[in-house]
């Protein structure tokens, strides 16, 4: 029986000994303090400011704005400004080398408004004239 017993812690002695559990922090210890990570090694350059973006916006907005004025005339003022906004906005990021998308946006809904405006004037001046002619037509007579 003994040989058995030193069979046996030979066999267990052969392994590592077993580290005692652990156990979860108490709670009146302090939490871990964790550090910020580290920024990057490097900054990534800047992105080159494009020079005609907030005139480019405002004739867009402006060119849409002026769509639904274009029946009461307040649209031909902004059509005219979105539209040399557009301009302005468009030489300017050709030369920095930016897309123009916004900038034609604003200055082909500014022309739609201004082709609008002038339909609109045309009717509204062949109304005039045919309701003053047919006013006089009737003569002075027909109201007395």
């Amino acid at each position: 029986m003994d040989e058995n017993n030193n069979n046996d812690q030979q066999q267990y002695q052969q392994y590592p000994p077993q580290q005692p559990p652990q156990y979860p922090p108490q709670y009146s210890q302090q939490p871990p303090q964790y550090q910020q990570p580290y920024p990057p090694q490097y900054q990534q350059p800047y992105a080159a400011q494009d020079p005609g973006k907030g005139m480019a916006i405002a004739s867009l907005v402006l060119g849409l704005a002026s769509i639904p004025l274009a029946f009461v005339y307040a649209g031909i003022a902004t059509a005219i400004t979105g539209l040399i906004l557009g301009v302005l906005a468009q030489k300017k990021q050709k030369e920095a080398g930016f897309p123009t998308g916004m900038a034609v946006g604003g200055m082909v809904c500014s022309i739609i408004t201004l082709a609008l405006s002038i339909l609109v004037t045309i009717l509204c001046t062949a109304a005039a004239c045919a309701a003053i002619n047919a006013w006089n037509s009737f003569g002075a007579d027909w109201f007395y």
